[in-house]
């Protein structure tokens, strides 16, 4: 799910007071997944809530010697 797919939900919560719980029961997003999405968006605003990409992306952890 994209960050804005996420705010469409979230906005619900922020701006209307609906409670996580009821968002949680009507979307099937989980209750915790939803105050996760909430704490990233009071640190970062909704560009928060975009999906981040991994540190170690393209990065093999795997020795070389033992991919050959």
């Amino acid at each position: 799910m994209v960050g804005s797919q996420k705010w469409k939900i979230l906005r619900l919560h922020v701006e209307d007071g609906i409670s996580l719980a009821s968002l949680a029961r009507e979307t099937g997003v989980g209750e915790r997944t939803l105050s996760r999405w909430h704490s990233l968006y009071r640190a970062g605003g909704i560009a928060a809530l975009e999906r981040a990409q991994r540190a170690d992306a393209g990065v093999r952890r795997t020795a070389p010697a033992l991919v050959t």
